[in-house]
Formats: C-alpha cells, structure tokens, sequence
C-alpha cells in the first residue's frame, strides 16, 4: 500500500469534529498511518542517528569496541615459578651428585636465557579483536589478520605424550586453510570463549581432548609433523644432549691426564 498519498490527504483534509449524520457513511480517520510516515520521510542524517547502536553495544557489522584478550596473569605467574624451581632443583642435583660442574653451568646459562622468554612473552602477548581485523601479538612476531578473510574456528585441547592437554584456537579461512593458531595455554577459558563469540563465525573441534595424530586426521593440515611425530623428536633430542655429555667428559679427562 502507498503510503505517501495517504499523508498528503491527512495533512490538507483534517478529521471532523463532529459525528456524521444519520444514514450517512462515517469518516475514517487514518491518524495511525501518519506517523510512521512521519518517520519514513524523515531527514537522512536523523535516519542514521535512530539506527546507530549506543556506544558499547554490538552492532550488526562487528563489535562496537575493541575486544583485547591477554594472558592470564596468575597462570604465567605459576609457569615461571615451576621453571625457576625445576632449574634450581637440576642445578642442585648436579652439584650435589658426581656429574661434572660444567653442566650446571650449562643448565643454568639455558634456565638463564628461558625465563626471561617467558617473562616477555607474558607480557607481550595479546590478542585484539577490532571491527575490521584480528591481531596476534606475540613475543617476536605479530599478525594482522582481515576479519574478511576469518572464516572458521577450530577450538581443540591437544595432549602432549605423558602430559597435560594444551588448547589452540586455529583461525582458518574459506578453504579451511591455517590464518593463525593461537596457543590458549596462558589465557583464560573464559576470555577464549568471549573471542570466539566475537568473531561471530562457525566453531568446531573435538569434544574431548585428543592427540595430535588423531586430530590430524579430521582436520588436516592444522598441527605440524613435529606435534605428530614426538616420540622420534625426543629420541633425537636425547642423542645429541647424550652425545655433547660425553664429548664434555671425554675432554674433560683428557684435560685432567
């Protein structure tokens, strides 16, 4: 129905004040149309004033305020205590025990160089969520990611051999291919889930937590082969440290002869 010209006849032809007479059919009055005909020829600039969300609210195209999610303070608190008393407790053996003095020289040079790491990373990691991109902020790198190009999320608690199980967010695009993976280990559940519900995209994973080979296999391509093949990097890991200890005790004797 049109309604224009019905505000035209209501502005130049004003209801009756009276009732009409006896046989006579009564005057409609059409008040109810008119003001939301009001409102539709309304200014533009008034138009855009009703539609725009209060400051803080979210609005149809992404979130009205930056969203920054950052590492949980007493969880990286806890990380560095456990470093700082798993460093002193090797050195301690070590000195203690017959081992030569040069490793705890080593091991604390390597604990020496690792804390500090982890102190940078704690306080530089953040992740920010705008209107238009997503930022990863980490110790050494950062990645500015379109919110156009976000297409998916794959939330998944991935357990390492003999430990605990670390959650990752991976951010992937329309052919579900990597953006960027997120290491939730240092975040909070909670702050997680608030991100995940400001990208407003489809999020998936595992119900539980799962290895690395095993999740590969539903979703391909997302963990590396080193998380896929562990056991082979440990035994490789091992050579070399057992292979550089006896280096050091072999020069070390023939120093002493």
């Amino acid at each position: 129905m049109n309604l224009a010209p019905c505000a035209g006849d209501l502005t130049h032809h004003p209801p009756p004040t009276g009732a009409g007479r006896m046989g006579q059919a009564p005057h409609i009055v059409q008040g109810a149309v008119a003001e939301p005909v009001r409102a539709a020829g309304a200014s533009v600039p008034m138009r855009q004033a009703l539609e725009q969300p209060e400051k803080g609210q979210v609005g149809v195209s992404g979130v009205q305020d930056d969203l920054v999610v950052r590492p949980d303070f007493w969880t990286g608190l806890i990380v560095l205590v456990v470093m700082a008393m798993a460093a002193a407790g090797i050195i301690a053996a070590i000195l203690i025990g017959d081992a030569p003095t040069v490793f705890a020289l080593i091991v604390g040079g390597l604990f020496a160089v690792l804390v500090p790491l982890a102190v940078g990373a704690l306080l530089s990691a953040r992740i920010t969520l705008t209107a238009h991109e997503l930022v990863v902020q980490g110790l050494f790198s950062r990645k500015r990611l379109p919110r156009s190009r976000i297409a998916e999320v794959v939330r998944a608690s991935i357990t390492a051999p003999r430990g605990g199980a670390g959650e990752s967010l991976f951010v992937l695009d329309a052919q579900r291919a990597l953006l960027v993976r997120v290491q939730g280990g240092l975040y909070a559940r909670e702050d997680l889930a608030r991100l995940v519900d400001a990208l407003g995209v489809p999020c998936s994973g595992p119900d539980g937590p799962v290895g690395a080979k095993e999740f590969a296999k539903t979703y391909p391509g997302l963990v590396s082969w080193v998380e896929r093949h562990p056991y082979g990097i440990a035994f490789a890991v091992a050579g070399v440290v057992c292979a550089g200890a006896l280096a050091l005790v072999l020069v070390s004797i023939a120093t002493a002869s």
